[in-house]
C-alpha cells in the first residue's frame, strides 16, 4: 500500500485526505497546532468551490449547514444599489455559491476520517526525495519514507520552504478585519456597502450568522488603532452602524493581505504543493478555498493513473492555466479596489456586470474531472 504524508490540516489538506482514504492509500496527516484551531471567521464558497465539494460528496451537507448565496449586492454608503449580481445567471447554475463557518466547513471535512493517522504538534524537519520516494523526518523525533509528501501547510508553508527555499511573499493590503455577527434579518445576499473611506462586506453563512470583513482605505500600509478603525463605517446605512454597536476589536480577527509569487511548479519531484502553500493570494476573487477543494480534486485523480516521481510537475502543468487565470484577474481587482472611489463607482455600473462574468467565466466551466 502507498503512504502518503499529508502536512496541514486546514481546507486543501483534510479535503485531500478525505478523498485518498477512500482511495485506499496509508495516509499519515500532521498538523503544525496542538489541536485543531480554525479561525472563527466565515468563508464564501464561490460556485466552482461548490463544485469541487459536489465531487467529494460534500456539497449537500455543506448548503444544509450554509447558506445558498445566489445575488452579489453592492450599495454606497447611503444603501444605494450600484450594482446587483444574478449568480445563476454568472455561474450558470442554481444555488451556485456558498457562506459557512469555516470551523463547520472543517468539521464536515473531518467527519469520515477512520483510517488517517493525524499528529498534532507536528511539521517536517527536513525532507530527501529520492528516485523512489521521500525520507521525512518530523519534529517530534520520527522517521518516515512516504511514496508522496503533500504540502497543504498554508501560505507560510514549511514545506515549500524546505524544497524550493524562502519565497518572500508580496504584501497588498495592511490591517484587514473579519468577524462573524447575528445575521441582520434583510441581509440575504452577498452584500458589501463601499465608499471612501472602505470596504464594509457581510455574507449570511447560516441562517442564525453572517461573516463581516471590513477594508478600510489607506495610503501604503497605515494601520489604525483597532478601537478607532471602524469609526468611519458607523455612518454607513443600515445594518452597519447596529452591527458596530455591538462589536468588539477583541473578537475580530486582523491580518495583513499577502500574496505568494507564482511558482514555476508546485513542488518538487515526489513533493507536491497544494492550496495556498502553492498559490496564496489575497481574497479579492475570493478563491482560496475554492482553488484548494480543486486541488485536492484533481491531485487525488493524478494519483490513479501518472507517475509519482514527476507527480509536482504533472499537477502543475494541469493546474497551471486555472491558477494563473485566477491570479491575474486578483490582480486587476487588487487595482480596482485601489482606484478613487467615484471612478471604481461608476465603473461598477457601466461595465461591472461584464467585467464580473468574464472574472469567473473560465471557473464556471467544469472541468473533464
Amino acid at each position: 500500500m502507498k503512504k502518503i504524508v499529508i502536512a496541514g490540516g486546514g481546507i486543501a489538506g483534510l479535503a485531500t485526505a478525505r478523498i485518498l482514504q477512500n482511495q485506499g492509500y496509508d495516509i499519515k496527516l500532521i498538523e503544525k497546532q496542538p489541536e485543531w484551531q480554525i479561525s472563527g471567521t466565515g468563508l464564501y464558497l464561490p460556485s466552482n468551490g461548490v463544485v469541487a465539494l459536489d465531487k467529494i460528496g460534500l456539497a449537500t451537507t455543506a448548503r444544509e449547514k450554509g447558506f445558498i448565496i445566489d445575488y452579489r449586492n453592492i450599495k454606497n454608503a447611503k444603501g444605494e444599489a450600484i450594482l446587483d449580481l444574478d449568480l445563476e445567471k454568472i455561474w450558470g447554475r442554481e444555488k451556485p455559491c456558498l457562506g459557512i463557518k469555516r470551523n463547520v466547513l472543517h468539521d464536515i471535512l473531518i467527519d469520515g476520517l477512520n483510517t488517517i493517522d493525524i499528529s498534532f504538534n507536528t511539521t517536517i524537519k527536513s525532507l530527501k526525495a529520492n528516485p523512489n520516494s521521500v525520507a521525512i523526518e518530523l519534529s517530534n523525533g520520527s522517521k518516515e519514507e512516504c511514496d508522496l509528501v503533500i504540502g497543504a501547510d498554508g501560505l507560510y508553508s514549511k514545506t515549500r520552504n524546505l524544497i524550493l527555499g524562502d519565497i518572500p511573499l508580496r504584501k497588498v493590503t495592511a490591517q484587514v478585519c473579519r468577524f462573524i455577527i447575528k445575521k441582520p434579518r434583510d441581509i440575504n445576499s452577498w452584500t458589501l456597502f463601499i465608499s471612501t473611506v472602505g470596504q464594509f462586506l457581510i455574507i449570511p453563512i447560516d441562517k442564525d450568522s453572517a461573516y463581516c470583513y471590513v477594508n478600510r482605505k489607506t495610503k501604503g500600509f497605515k494601520t489604525f488603532d483597532k478601537k478607532q478603525y471602524m469609526e468611519p463605517f458607523k455612518k454607513f446605512a443600515s445594518p452597519v452602524p447596529e452591527i458596530l454597536n455591538d462589536w468588539n476589536p477583541n473578537d475580530a480577527y486582523w491580518n495583513d493581505l499577502e500574496e505568494l509569487p507564482k511558482l514555476p511548479i508546485m513542488g518538487s519531484g515526489r513533493v507536491v504543493l497544494i492550496g495556498d502553500a502553492a498559490h496564496g493570494m489575497p481574497p479579492f476573487m475570493a478563491q482560496g478555498g475554492a482553488l484548494a477543494l480543486e486541488d485536492a480534486v484533481v491531485l487525488s485523480g493524478l494519483l490513479k493513473n501518472e507517475d509519482w516521481s514527476t507527480m509536482a510537475y504533472t499537477f502543475s502543468k494541469n493546474r497551471s492555466n486555472r491558477i494563473d487565470w485566477t491570479r491575474a484577474r486578483n490582480q486587476k481587482r487588487e487595482k480596482l479596489s485601489k482606484l478613487p472611489y467615484w471612478i471604481a463607482k461608476l465603473g461598477l455600473k457601466k461595465v461591472g456586470e461584464k467585467n464580473w462574468t468574464e472574472d469567473y467565466r473560465p471557473l464556471a466551466e467544469t472541468p473533464n474531472w
